[in-house]
């Protein structure tokens, strides 16, 4: 019996074991959501690509290397043997006279003719030597793009992981708000039935009864509406972290009041300060902006008319009918050439474009000056939005607690007179009923008020 007892135990531990690990809370949603969601792929490749375009910016510092290597056969050589004629050669000679001598007819080679085969081979190195700063520029700006891809991505996962735990706090709400309107369905399906009875008692009118079907009705309605809320914010946490199949039973997640509290009890000046501090990811992306558009200007600057660049280059290179060092007496042939040179390059005058572009700058600078303006604006606006929010939803709360006090007083007051005998059991229904009208109103005022800290808490990470 014993043994039977301990193999349900295990049985029941295995069946278990999927619901277990199907429980997801706000830090498993995160790490899926760093691993799965698709723009934050795109944002990490994009910071990947930035590395490398530093390296070739630094690479455009040193030396560039060109090799060009070229192999020719020809089938009928230009060029073919060549011989001497030796008469021809004699008789070029002003001989003294009787010892000139004779015709002999016979012809010497001088040269074989060429090869089949021509090779070519040039090894070339160019140096910048002065470029009035434009590739030391062009790194730094490189790494200020790289940094702000960095920072794109350290942005969309915060905001990522804000969003996961603001639709979190919604399905928390949500669900309760969903338990009480299952609590009232059933207070205000008794009522009909109640209502129906007393009807044809002749206690009740048949307005009355309308008017409860039609509260019940409402109910039904207002549960649909919260039961989609509920897969509507499912679906999005599905779309961010890449997780599918969400359901309201495995969302391991519960509001922090705790944190709540500590949020609203934050000193709102210092709060204003860090959000507008440069370690604010906005804040910090902008600020890198206004340093790429600076380096930009100064880039700019460096192209105008009559800014000579310099460059060394230096190249070796061979022709001939073999490879180096196999052609047949290869020192005598002189196939062989080394250069160095100093190049110049500038733009006399192209029309006014490359000051065009130094103004485009300087105004691409004042825009980013604009925009970090602005974001200041923003986040201050947004903050006092947030603290109003918070203090708008706490009275409002406190409101709701004093109505649920007198709903709950007001329902043992029924409940005593129904038990006497006096009243009826519509009254006690409506009661209950409009309790729990309270109790959602408050757990609405308390997920605006929580989704508002958790605003506020995001601006200052």
């Amino acid at each position: 019996m014993k043994r039977v007892y301990i193999f349900f135990i295990l049985l029941f531990s295995f069946l278990a074991l999927p619901f277990y690990l199907a429980a997801y809370s706000l830090s498993d949603l995160n790490e899926a959501a760093g691993l799965n969601n698709p723009d934050l792929q795109k944002l990490q490749q994009e910071y990947e690509r930035s590395l490398l375009d530093v390296k070739d910016a630094k690479a455009g510092l040193g030396p560039t290397v060109d090799l060009q290597l070229a192999g020719t056969y020809m089938l009928n050589p230009p060029i073919d043997t060549i011989y001497l004629n030796v008469d021809d050669l004699l008789n070029s000679i002003n001989w003294p006279s009787g010892i000139a001598p004779s015709s002999s007819g016979q012809y010497i080679k001088v040269y074989d003719g060429m090869e089949n085969t021509m090779y070519t081979f040039q090894l070339s190195i160019t140096q910048p030597v002065f470029t009035w700063g434009k590739l030391e520029n062009a790194v730094r700006l490189y790494k200020q793009v790289s940094e702000i891809k960095q920072t794109q991505y350290l942005s969309k996962k915060q905001t990522l992981e804000a969003e996961i735990e603001t639709r979190l706090t919604g399905l928390f709400y949500l669900k309760e708000i969903l338990g009480i309107l299952n609590e009232e369905k059933e207070y205000a399906q008794r009522l009909v039935e109640t209502s129906e009875n007393a009807e044809k008692s002749g206690m009740l009118l048949h307005q009355d009864v309308v008017e409860a079907r039609i509260q019940a009705k409402e109910l039904e309605i207002a549960e649909q509406d919260v039961t989609e809320q509920i897969k509507n914010q499912l679906l999005e946490l599905e779309q961010i972290s890449g997780i599918t199949g969400l359901t309201i039973e495995n969302i391991n997640y519960s509001i922090d009041d705790a944190e709540i509290e500590k949020i609203m009890a934050l000193n709102r000046d210092e709060v204003e300060k860090q959000a507008l501090s440069g370690n604010q990811l906005s804040i910090k992306m902008l600020t890198q902006l206004q340093e790429v558009n600076k380096i930009a200007e100064q880039i700019a600057k460096g192209y105008v008319n009559w800014k000579p660049d310099l460059a060394l280059q230096a190249s070796a290179s061979y022709g001939g009918s073999r490879f180096p060092f196999v052609e047949t007496n290869w020192r005598r042939k002189n196939d062989y050439s080394v250069n160095v040179s100093l190049g110049i390059k500038a733009t006399v005058w192209d029309g006014g474009k490359k000051l065009h572009d130094v103004s485009r700058k300087i105004s691409e600078s004042k825009t980013a000056d604009i925009n970090k303006s602005d974001a200041y604006s923003t986040i201050k606006q947004t903050l006092s939005k947030q603290w109003n929010t918070v203090d708008v939803c706490t009275m409002k709360i406190e409101y709701q607690d004093l109505k649920i006090e007198a709903a709950e007083s007001k329902i043992k007051q029924k409940e005593t007179i129904f038990q006497s005998g006096y009243g009826s059991e519509t009254d006690v229904l409506n009661a209950k009923i409009d309790r729990c009208n309270q109790l959602i109103e408050k757990e609405r005022q308390s997920l605006t008020r929580s989704i508002a800290c958790l605003t506020i808490k995001a601006l200052v990470e």
